[in-house]
């Protein structure tokens, strides 16, 4: 069953699930941010009242992450008391949580009472190794490996760059991330054991990620390097030269799970801050569009780091077939940010149809359940 969790523009979250081809309400909890702990292991969701903390919606009851809680709340940003993401095991949540002038890094295991601190810096990019319980951290020039059993930690590099997370294949194989050197951005990769070396070089900034199911490294190229506008989403080869799969501009691309399409946002040029999601294959070829909308506030967060959040909250269902944003397209009524205006919509796409979406309700970012 395709479920998916939608935050609303109130702390709130609606569950919703799709039974055939109709969607419905499936209940409703506290908080924003949504991530799905996989295997139906729960939900776990931000809630900012007096306090801010994680709480963990799970098969036998809510309970609060420990670890989770600042008091009064401490905010990444507008809306953002967290960042959750769990591992693909559904064993262990990591998370970053304001901590004075700086942003820890912890991790709790699905049924234990404490926590485990791996880091203390600002900022943060993490992102788990699957199939192991290694969790990898970008923060400042270094990109970090810490074992999240026992305590073990490695360094992968000392001279990263990028606000970015680094990329890991489906496999945990191979690791990718971006280091500068002679005035180029140098795409590295390596596995946890293995020495990096360098597989390509380019001008600009990059946003890295692996196709799914493979190990066919793709990336955003950024049309400067200050930009958060990219020209190209390309292929890189671990030899010879990077293949072009979709030319921008575009501000963020999403991979369908099998790895067959992606879903790439492009500006629409009407001069009100619409963006198109558009279908592509996996070659570049383009297939469908949705009509051009203003993305909603924290779906506006999940596009500037689109590349953590589409691990930790997808876009995309399991089973690639339902592609979800929120925001407003041009026959809604006036933005939120108006006196009056209507709340953003929360929109499920199916990708195989490439129809109308269907409107699942009022949000302000959704997540589907892995």
């Amino acid at each position: 069953m395709t479920s998916v969790a939608v935050a609303q523009r109130t702390s709130g979250i609606v569950f919703h699930e799709l039974t055939g081809d109709a969607w419905s309400s499936a209940g409703e909890a506290k908080g924003l941010w949504p991530a799905a702990a996989p295997r139906h292991g729960g939900w776990t969701a931000c809630v900012i009242d007096e306090s801010s903390r994680l709480e963990h919606h799970g098969p036998f009851g809510t309970l609060e992450v420990p670890g989770s809680k600042t008091e009064p709340p401490a905010l990444l940003g507008p809306r953002l008391g967290h960042y959750a993401a769990w591992a693909r095991s559904g064993d262990t949540l990591c998370y970053v949580v304001p901590d004075g002038r700086a942003l820890s890094l912890r991790t709790w295991r699905s049924g234990e009472s404490g926590f485990r601190t791996h880091l203390s810096a600002a900022p943060l990019f993490p992102a788990w190794v699957p199939g192991t319980d290694w969790l990898l951290c970008h923060h400042g020039a270094t990109l970090s490996a810490f074992e999240t059993v026992t305590g073990e930690q490695r360094i992968l590099s000392a001279s990263a760059t990028g606000f970015r997370t680094p990329a890991v294949s489906d496999d945990g194989s191979c690791i990718a991330w971006a280091e500068v050197a002679n005035g180029r951005v140098c795409v590295m990769t390596s596995g946890l054991r293995t020495d990096p070396r360098q597989v390509a070089t380019f001008s600009s900034a990059l946003t890295l990620s692996f196709r799914p199911g493979t190990a066919k490294l793709t990336a955003a190229v950024a049309t400067s390097p200050e930009s958060g506008v990219f020209a190209w989403v390309v292929s890189v080869p671990s030899e010879g030269e990077s293949q072009r799969i979709v030319k921008g501009p575009l501000v963020a691309y999403w991979w369908a799970p099998d790895g067959e399409r992606l879903v790439v946002l492009h500006p629409s040029y009407t001069g009100d801050g619409r963006f198109q999601p558009r279908l592509y294959d996996a070659g570049g070829r383009f297939l469908a569009a949705m009509e051009p909308l203003i993305p909603a506030q924290d779906t506006a967060t999940v596009i500037g780091f689109f590349d953590q959040y589409a691990v930790s909250h997808p876009n995309w269902s399991a089973d690639s077939c339902w592609f979800g944003i929120c925001g407003r397209v041009v026959t809604e009524g006036p933005h939120p940010s108006f006196s009056g205006g209507s709340p953003d919509s929360a929109l499920a796409w199916d990708t195989r149809a490439a129809g109308a979406p269907h409107i699942l309700g009022h949000g302000t970012m959704l997540a589907f359940e892995r």
